[in-house]
């Protein structure tokens, strides 16, 4: 017959023993997605997409939405409605996308990053 000790001795290993398993296997499951979003705004920068974003977030868009056809690569690639299907899918299935809060490399000052690419070689020294 097991002693009170053992059996709390046991438990407690079958408690570390259940709380470091982990899935081994991932089975992929379709999703009923709407093809269309049910609200889309009619400037892509009001509403949800300007809700949370960091301002140079939207000041790059802004600036990018401005390019001519022919000097915009990823309007060519982001309008094509396979690719912005496939696109949203991939965000709504990962919780690895997060909303641009503060960035780190805005924090390092530009003298030191000139210094960096002219102590490298890659700009010309004066």
């Amino acid at each position: 017959m097991l002693t009170a000790c053992q059996v709390a001795c046991f438990v407690g290993c079958l408690a570390l023993v259940l709380s470091c398993v982990q899935a081994q296997f991932y089975y992929n499951q379709a999703l009923g997605l709407p093809a269309t979003h049910s609200f889309e705004p009619a400037n892509p920068y009001q509403g949800y997409a300007t809700a949370d974003a960091h301002p140079s977030v939207v000041r790059n868009a802004q600036w990018e939405s401005e390019l001519p056809a022919e000097l915009s690569k990823s309007a060519r690639f982001y309008n094509d409605p396979v690719i912005a299907a496939n696109l949203a899918k991939a965000s709504l299935l990962t919780t690895r996308e997060m909303a641009v809060v503060h960035r780190e490399a805005e924090k390092i000052p530009r003298d030191q990053v000139y210094k960096l690419f002219k102590n490298a070689g890659y700009l010309s020294r004066r």
